[in-house]
């Protein structure tokens, strides 16, 4: 079966109309056909909310999403229709997010406040302040190892997940591992690429002082460049390319800009051939905090409405972006030509993301998509605490393995187990008795016929030491008389 690339999106009832009908909730839809494929009823999430967990490792995923103005958060398995679980949090949330690996879950407060807990046990494994004003968004690395904040403080921080669940001692507990600071004002939303971890990498930073700057990864965390958008414009959303060639600005001017990351190399003369030879490419940026920042300018799609969600398709063949009206706008790429519009929320778009379609996703009544959402096991989650245990991790934990071979690999064991055919057995369907009592018979004829065997080996053995040692002496006579002579 062909791959179907999924769009996720959510909304918000903040700027929703009263007199709407329309229940906010979280969608899916095709990508290329725009065909609602499901939905997740009764959900409203404010920005950086929402996480989308994967089915994997023999697990199925889900949907984390926040509901805006409550201390709770809302779950939904791929493979049911209803609601999964509703959990309690310790306050209210202005970002929430889950770790790609479906391990570990973070959650951040208008207080500066981070929480992080553990899924499959519901352990408050860390719990501190980081910001002093309140934080904006959470994201993880792709390796979920490397934990980012940002903060109305101006400033974002990344954390090693390892201290986080497992300091080395309390006095540094809660420590960043870096701190990313050359903003002037509220940092909104951080952009990562597919190759940013704990090996290294880089992130991009949209700050409310009109700029957009590029940091490494790699301790001490250096500034490599900054871009600044044209006079007045506030980015509010970023989209980054996987492979790291470029990246999208929205603003909530209405504006979308494409930053490329890469530019053509400049050779003395135009040498067109000196051009090729030299890898007619460099990269942008790398002069660090002392360069003088890249100006970014003409938008390459602009709309009437405030851009609050960006995103690009798995493929980068599709930009997609969501206002504050709730509509969700697909352009092709690279012509960046509007395709089709979106309009199935009644609020400000707050997540939008694209997903390949999970294989314990729910059927909808009537479809002809295959539905194997009972193969999968729901992911298991337990109610999260509130409070952090005094005692450690691995005091506290309990750990659980759930144990659910698939069909094919049972059928794989049967394949492993000895077959049971009539040969032995002579043939014979009789009862339990009489099939042990033609073994019993058989096997006295495999010991009598052993024993015949080993008989004839032992007069074998015999004739052929007799005709050896008749030979020896034949030639130690014939040496003797030979020597008399």
């Amino acid at each position: 079966m062909v791959p179907q690339e999924l769009i996720l999106s959510a909304c918000s009832s903040a700027g929703s109309s009263s007199r709407t009908t329309t229940t906010p909730s979280i969608h899916l839809h095709d990508l290329l056909t725009s065909s609602p494929v499901h939905t997740f009823k009764n959900s409203s999430s404010a920005a950086h909310s929402l996480a989308a967990v994967p089915t994997q490792d023999g697990q199925g995923g889900g949907i984390f999403a926040v509901q805006e103005g409550k201390a709770m958060v809302n779950i939904w398995a791929w493979q049911k229709d209803q609601m999964h679980l509703k959990l309690h949090l310790p306050e209210k949330m202005t970002c929430f997010t889950v770790s790609p690996n479906g391990l570990w879950a973070a959650g951040g407060s208008i207080n500066g406040h981070i929480y992080m807990w553990e899924l499959a046990s519901g352990l408050l494994v860390s719990s501190h302040t980081a910001h002093y004003r309140a934080l904006t968004s959470l994201t993880f690395t792709p390796d979920s190892h490397l934990l980012i904040s940002t903060s109305l403080d101006s400033s974002a921080h990344v954390y090693l997940v390892s201290r986080l669940i497992d300091p080395e001692d309390q006095a540094s507990a809660g420590k960043p591992y870096g701190v990313l600071s050359d903003h002037t004002l509220a940092v909104r939303c951080v952009g990562l690429g597919k190759m940013a971890g704990s090996a290294g990498g880089r992130c991009w930073t949209a700050s409310d002082d009109g700029t957009v700057k590029m940091w490494s990864l790699h301790p001490p965390f250096d500034l490599l460049c900054t871009f600044t958008l044209p006079t007045s414009s506030s980015p509010s959303t970023l989209a980054i390319d996987p492979s790291e060639r470029f990246f999208y600005v929205g603003t909530t001017q209405g504006n979308v800009y494409h930053v490329p990351l890469f530019k053509r190399r400049g050779v003395v003369g135009g040498n067109a051939h000196a051009l090729e030879s030299e890898g007619g490419y460099e990269a942008v940026g790398g002069g660090g905090s002392g360069s003088a920042p890249i100006k970014t300018e003409g938008a390459v799609i602009s709309t009437k409405t405030p851009i609050t969600c960006l995103t690009l398709s798995i493929s980068t063949t599709h930009l997609l972006l969501g206002t504050s009206l709730g509509s969700i706008s697909i352009h092709s790429l690279p012509s960046h030509q509007h395709l089709r519009t979106l309009s199935s929320h009644a609020g400000p778009i707050t997540h939008l993301s694209t997903l390949l379609r999970p294989p314990d996703l729910i059927s909808a009544p009537g479809s002809t998509t295959g539905n194997n959402a009972e193969n999968w096991p729901i992911i298991e989650i337990k109610n999260l605490e509130r409070m952090k245990s005094t005692r450690s991790i691995k005091e506290v934990q309990e750990s659980t393995v759930l144990l659910r071979p698939s069909v094919d690999l049972l059928s794989q064991l049967d394949d492993l187990r000895p077959k049971r055919t009539t040969a032995l057995l002579g043939g014979s369907t009789g009862v339990a008795g009489g099939v042990g009592a033609q073994i019993g018979d058989q096997l006295s004829e495999l010991m009598a016929e052993n024993k015949k065997l080993r008989l004839s080996l032992e007069k074998a053995n015999k004739i052929n030491e007799k005709m050896w040692n008749g030979i020896v002496d034949l030639r130690l006579g014939n040496d003797t008389t030979q020597n008399g002579s």
